[in-house]
């Protein structure tokens, strides 16, 4: 009796929902994107939708025996529930309205079986974490919302002009990848529903499919085995497997209190500013937009020339600054952060930050004040000049945080000096920290090499911080990781220069070799070769956008364990130098 109910299960709700979404997908694409109008057909489908939704709901029905089962599926049950009050409010809106269609057919069908579907799909995702590598699942979650992203923006309405399928990969790509290169205006050239798009796609990029995935799936039951809690632990760069579900929550927590804060305070900036001549309601969506943009680190904008507009303006420099540092920073950091003042507050006691901790803000506090500073003395009486002390104090800041993945400009990168572009290929290599939504060889790999080299000129067997001994191993990791931001800035900037330098454009080797690091590092900023590239040459930065992103990641989750070995050779000493 049993196995009866998980038959059941088995036979009608998997089919039922895999074709459920298809439908409402292609319902979604016929109706809104598609501009299909043959409303015989769109209404027989969804007809169809309705009698399926209500074999779903028999088959859950039929298939839950006892408290057990509901608490094993407790999403299924909720949605039911949800889906039973549907149509209850749509028999008595029949009653008033004469018109059961738009109620019961149309959003409580759709609702319950976009809900289902999706949670099914998350639960599917979390599931497979804990049966393939962790590389396999950063590289195929994002070539997943990369694909998506490309067919939604292909479609008629999320564009004005229309959309051909490179420059469709390549902003998905970079939305994706949080990188902020466009090859089309974002603002004009493609409609809000495209915006829409662009935006959700920076969101998921950033925060990682796996992320959302794998909360949602445990908020709604599904349980995740101990080898899927390391796989998504090594992705998020934490040792916490056994808080895996209050780690996650603390990171959508973060995300959704800093991106609240940031979009409220731009509009607070905004709206008081003379010479904008913005309505209420696109301040609010210039806001939104920009404060997710800023914390994922993308760059993208909605305004034809990014944020040069605001050059007068210090509070948008510094709010958009801040949050480029703060989404920079990791949500792993943050988390540790806030886990380190609440403990403190009640302990009543100095607590001291763990070594990790201390390591990343000290390289992000000191990369920002280099930067900063030498943007604001190199481009003192060039791109500064003419601004009072207080907007070139905040340009500066602005300018010097944005080249470690963010791509926000409030000056025209075109016009930089030679050495401050130069200074700003090293901050693109460099990027973000770990756990970030920026991309680069990351901080720490720099501040790694960095000990290993003081260490080699005290003579010291290892390297050392903070009374800690830095394993060897790390230091392997780190350097691969640097060989391979090496080899693929070379490779890139190397085939783009063979494609690009003779199509009849008055762009020099800099601009491309620019171009190159800006991908690989998803920072964004462009002299403006973008626009002005080859189908051959879109590929090749999409590429390596792709790579930047999820490159130093995947191979530092795939190499977070030491394999130990029963045997040791005898050592062979290499000459160098």
């Amino acid at each position: 009796m049993s196995k009866k109910p998980e038959w059941k299960k088995v036979l009608l709700e998997w089919p039922l929902s895999i074709y459920n979404i298809l439908a409402i997908i292609a319902l979604i694409l016929f109706r809104y994107l598609f501009h299909f109008d043959n409303i015989l057909v769109l209404d027989s489908l969804q007809v169809v939708l309705f009698l399926e939704t209500t074999a779903l709901f028999i088959a859950i029905l039929s298939s839950t025996r006892g408290w057990n089962d509901i608490k094993s599926r407790p999403w299924q049950m909720i949605l039911s529930v949800f889906f039973l009050a549907g149509i209850f409010t749509a028999l008595i809106s029949s009653k008033i309205t004469g018109n059961i269609h738009d109620w019961a057919v149309t959003p409580v069908t759709n609702g319950y079986l976009v809900a289902m579907a999706s949670i099914m799909v998350f639960s599917e995702l979390t599931r497979l974490a804990g049966n393939v590598s962790p590389a396999l699942i950063l590289g195929s979650s994002f070539t997943m919302v990369i694909l998506s992203g490309t067919v939604l923006l292909m479609t008629p309405r999320a564009t004005t002009t229309g959309i051909s399928l490179v420059d469709a990969l390549f902003t998905s790509t970079s939305a994706t990848c949080v990188t902020g290169l466009i090859v089309m205006n974002t603002g004009t050239d493609f409609t809000f529903i495209g915006q829409l798009i662009i935006l959700l796609l920076i969101q998921v990029g950033g925060l990682g499919l796996m992320t959302f995935a794998a909360f949602f799936a445990l908020s709604f039951g599904q349980q995740m085995g101990l080898a899927g809690a390391a796989n998504l632990s090594r992705l998020m760069d934490s040792e916490f497997t056994n808080d895996l579900k209050h780690i996650l929550l603390s990171i959508l927590v973060w995300t959704l209190t800093i991106e609240t804060v940031g979009a409220l305070l731009l509009y607070n900036t905004w709206t008081g500013m003379e010479g904008l001549d913005w309505s209420t309601g696109h301040t609010v969506w210039q806001s939104i937009f920009h404060s997710i943009s800023a914390f994922c680190n993308a760059g993208f904008s909605l305004n034809t020339t990014n944020l040069e507009m605001f050059a007068d303006s210090p509070s948008t420099s510094l709010i958009i600054g801040s949050m480029i540092v703060l989404g920079g920073l990791g949500f792993m950091l943050l988390t540790t952060l806030g886990r380190h003042w609440l403990i403190r507050m009640k302990a009543g006691r100095k607590r001291v930050l763990p070594v990790q901790t201390r390591f990343v803000l000290i390289i992000t506090a000191i990369l920002v004040v280099l930067g900063s500073g030498l943007f604001l003395i190199l481009e003192w009486n060039n791109t500064l000049s003419g601004m009072s002390i207080w907007q070139k104090l905040a340009n500066s800041y602005l300018q010097g945080v944005t080249p470690r993945t963010a791509g926000f400009n409030t000056v025209p990168t075109s016009s930089l000096l030679s050495p401050v572009k130069w200074f700003f290929l090293i901050l693109m290599f460099i990027g973000a920290s770990p756990g970030g939504t920026g991309g680069g060889v990351k901080t720490t790999t720099v501040g790694l090499l960095v000990l290993s080299l003081r260490s080699l000129i005290l003579r010291r067997k290892t390297p050392e911080i903070w009374r800690r001994r830095i394993p060897n191993f790390d230091l392997q990791r780190a350097g691969a990781i640097l060989l391979i931001g090496m080899a693929t800035f070379g490779i890139s900037s190397f085939l783009l220069l063979i494609t690009e330098t003779n199509n009849g454009n008055t762009y020099s080797d800099m601009d491309y070799i620019f171009e190159s690091m800006s991908a690989f590092g998803t920072v964004g900023l462009s002299t403006g070769v973008t626009s002005y590239l080859s189908s051959a040459g879109k590929l090749i930065i999409i590429v390596t956008m792709f790579i930047g992103r999820t490159a130093p990641a995947t191979l530092a989750a795939a190499t977070s364990r030491v394999r130990s070995s029963l045997y040791s050779y005898p050592e062979a000493r290499i000459t160098i130098g």
